[in-house]
């Protein structure tokens, strides 16, 4: 979706005005000197409206209609938030016409307009005939509106774009992408003086407002697990800002929403976990039998590895536990009764596929060939010592096991 000006050819959109004005005449009275505004989706026009700047800092809407086929999906409210803010430096009143019908003062009110005053009989005496919405015959001329931000709010602009980078970087986002999101919602919100650095567990933005008044502040992000929708679900929201789409208010509100996204049922995480570790076991060379073992094994490593972060055990803890259990349970699955020669090399590649910090490391990767290089390091780091974990876990469980046999068991 995307907002655009139209400066020419006002009249091709004269049927869809229509829907909210019913006299022609009314409409070419203020579209000449009027601002025109529509919204686009998909390559179609689905609403427009229509803005008469007034005296004394104070603007008004003239009109605005949407397709009766597009009608209850938002794109009404999207426009007049822009509206809004496109307004917000020149004016410090909004105001908005209607008649008498509650739809439309109930919808008015959800974007913000208030009461202001009333023309008496105002369609009476300015149309040749009656005008009705729905079965209301319009008598009286409702005023509304809506006070305008006429100056930039840095601080809650920096405040919104600096959430939503830690939620990104706190999800497993790199590092370019949470620095080109936060300044494209600071731009996109007036601010066009904008500085931040990024590591991997902390952000620092400054920005300006143009009279030589700066904020800045820095927010510590503890490394953490990945959440890949929670990132979808920021970007999706990003793009609808630098569209124009989402006010601050409401942006600020989503990213909330956002943020307590849960994570996948325990149950489903603990299947995926073993369906990976039986799959990729299996890509990796185990065979059939030994690959039902690692579904399985992967399945308990990750009843341990979720019960470890309801109890908020550190990571080595965890990796160095869940190789050693991982092992345990291939060694005793070499020794029940199975059809086959089953060998626990096979079982074990599978099994610690859940522990991998595969993410961590490709981003980790990415940062450095993007130049950024102490976050990469950190990340690398950070991903190697999984790696390090797991081995020791693994390592140490295959040599008691190999004592207690004598060698021979190897």
């Amino acid at each position: 979706m995307k907002i655009q000006q139209i400066r020419k050819d006002k009249e091709e959109y004269m049927e869809m005005l229509l829907m909210a004005e019913p006299q022609r005449d009314v409409i070419e009275s203020y579209l000449d000197k009027g601002e025109m505004f529509v919204l686009v989706n998909g390559g179609d026009v689905c609403a427009v409206c229509v803005i008469e700047l007034l005296k004394n800092r104070k603007c008004e809407l003239r009109n605005i209609a949407t397709r009766v086929e597009e009608r209850g999906k938002g794109y009404a409210k999207s426009l007049i938030c822009h509206v809004c803010e496109h307004y917000g430096n020149q004016c410090d009143t909004m105001y908005a016409g209607t008649g008498n019908s509650r739809k439309t003062l109930e919808f008015l009110g959800k974007c913000g307009f208030v009461n202001s005053h009333i023309a008496a009989n105002y369609y009476a005496e300015h149309y040749r005939e009656p005008v009705y919405e729905g079965e209301v015959k319009l008598t009286d001329k409702i005023y509304l509106k809506k006070q305008l931000d006429s100056e930039v709010n840095v601080k809650k602009v920096v405040d919104l774009a600096l959430e939503a980078g830690r939620i990104l970087l706190k999800n497993g986002a790199e590092i370019f992408r949470v620095d080109e999101t936060m300044i494209r919602i600071c731009q996109r919100f007036h601010v066009e003086y904008v500085d931040t650095f990024i590591l991997s567990h902390a952000i620092f933005i400054s920005a300006e407002n143009g009279m030589e008044e700066t904020y800045t502040k820095v927010k510590q992000v503890p490394l953490s697990s990945a959440h890949l929708g929670i990132v979808a679900e920021v970007n999706e929201l990003s793009r609808e800002i630098s569209e124009g789409l989402v006010s601050i208010e409401e942006a600020a509100r989503r990213l909330k929403a956002i943020d307590r996204i849960p994570e996948k049922k325990g149950y489903f995480q603990v299947l995926a976990a073993g369906a990976a570790s039986g799959c990729y076991g299996y890509l990796l060379g185990a065979s059939e039998t030994e690959s039902i073992a690692a579904f399985f094994i992967g399945c308990i490593l990750y009843v341990w590895v979720l019960a470890a972060k309801r109890q908020n055990l550190s990571k080595m803890i965890v990796n160095i536990v869940g190789g050693v259990l991982i092992t345990a349970l291939a060694i005793a699955a070499c020794h029940l009764p199975v059809p086959g020669n089953v060998q626990f090399g096979g079982m074990i590649i599978g099994s610690i596929m859940p522990l991998v910090p595969g993410l961590a490391f490709v981003n980790a990767i990415r940062d450095i060939a993007d130049s950024d290089f102490l976050s990469g390091t950190v990340r690398m780091i950070d991903a190697l010592l999984v790696f390090v974990y797991i081995a020791v876990g693994v390592g140490v469980t295959l040599s008691v096991y190999n004592r207690m046999g004598g060698g021979f068991m190897l």
